[in-house]
């Protein structure tokens, strides 16, 4: 994480920090103000600041920044399930077409 992501980080609220946290593991604004006994708007009003006070441009941009706070990227993703990959079925030899 760069030295400037911290700084603009320590600027976010505890709870802030927890919406973050939320929209990495995928939560919609709903199922954040309902685990965190806020409104819809409540939830909304943290992303403006967390917007305000880190730079982050539009909504991809907030959601890597919630990623880097949340962990890794890899981490993230293996927490939503989507890491493991389908199997895909053998590929037909080619020659024998």
């Amino acid at each position: 994480m760069s030295d400037k992501l911290r700084e603009a980080l320590r600027k976010v609220s505890d709870r802030e920090r927890e919406v973050l946290g939320h929209i990495a593991r995928g939560a919609t604004y709903g199922e954040i103000a309902r685990r965190m006994n806020v409104s819809p708007h409540t939830v909304d009003t943290y992303l403006r600041r967390i917007r305000a006070k880190t730079g982050a441009r539009n909504r991809m941009h907030l959601l890597l920044l919630a990623l880097s706070v949340e962990g890794s990227l890899m981490s993230a993703i293996e927490d939503m399930g989507l890491l493991t990959m389908p199997q895909l079925p053998d590929r037909p030899d080619r020659a024998q077409a």
